[in-house]
């Protein structure tokens, strides 16, 4: 009990600094070895300040994943959540994301944009597999931006190939579509801080911010080690673009994850 209520405490700790996925990934109950499935390690993303900055930083964060049989599973990138299905071709359910914060200090291009906080997004996915190297991916998620009560939905799929035992590659592709409270909350510009920041005022529509395609090398060292390394590049639409604190149509994210299974 100590034992999990430490792994707990330690998720929580870096989500405050992590965004959980768009999509819920988890291992078939069928494949699952044991009852209770944990994983631990570390991350190191090299991404953007903040979404559309043109200046880049460093993070590192603990990488916690726990999966249970009964469908239940916590994890810094999956969330807290649980899966109803017992059928390995399709996956739903509701889950626990978090958005983090976006702080005017990030950056001297927010000044004056005010913080954005860490928020809960409480949500649901549906994936369906349509065989061992193709899926389809979904997800819903609410709760982000000043107000709380940004919405948005992704809409993806996955293809993966193994090329050896131990190495397996992974590509995917997701369209995201989000409400203008959320658009207004992460790249609009109202009156007031129109006038702290100088920036012109800037009211964004609800509809797409953006289309992402992501590659991953995987590599089962043993049966305990795997390294995890990938990219991805997205666009943006133009109502992200129109932001006047919008200097990168095409942020890039570079990633490697190193974990231990036990």
């Amino acid at each position: 009990m100590k034992k999990l209520l430490g792994l707990v405490l330690l998720a929580c700790s870096c989500a405050s600094s992590a965004q959980t996925s768009e999509f819920v990934q988890t291992i078939p109950e069928f494949y699952l070895p044991k009852d209770v499935n944990f994983s631990l390690g570390g991350i190191v993303l090299f991404t953007p300040k903040y979404a559309g900055s043109d200046e880049r930083k460093a993070k590192v964060y603990p990488w916690l994943d726990a999966q249970w049989k009964n469908g239940a599973f916590f994890s810094s990138i999956n969330g807290l959540g649980y899966n109803f299905s017992k059928d390995p071709t399709i996956q739903y359910g509701l889950r626990l994301g978090v958005e983090p914060a976006r702080d005017e200090s990030t950056s001297s291009k927010l000044q004056g944009l005010g913080d954005v906080d860490t928020a809960i997004e409480p949500g649901a996915f549906l994936n369906y597999n349509i065989n061992q190297n193709y899926s389809l991916l979904s997800s819903i998620r609410y709760g982000s931006g000043t107000n709380h009560n940004g919405l948005q939905t992704s809409l993806g799929a996955r293809v993966t190939t193994a090329i050896s035992d131990q190495h397996r590659l992974t590509a995917t592709i997701r369209a995201n579509w989000a409400n203008a409270s959320y658009m207004q909350s992460y790249f609009g510009i109202n009156d007031q801080q129109s006038i702290n920041s100088g920036y012109l005022p800037y009211t964004p529509n609800s509809g797409l911010t953006d289309v992402k395609l992501s590659t991953s090398w995987h590599w089962t060292i043993d049966a305990n080690w795997s390294l995890t390394t990938g990219a991805s590049i997205s666009r943006y639409s133009s109502e992200v673009t129109k932001s006047p604190f919008v200097f990168q149509k095409n942020p890039v994210t570079v990633f490697s994850a190193a974990s231990y299974r036990f």
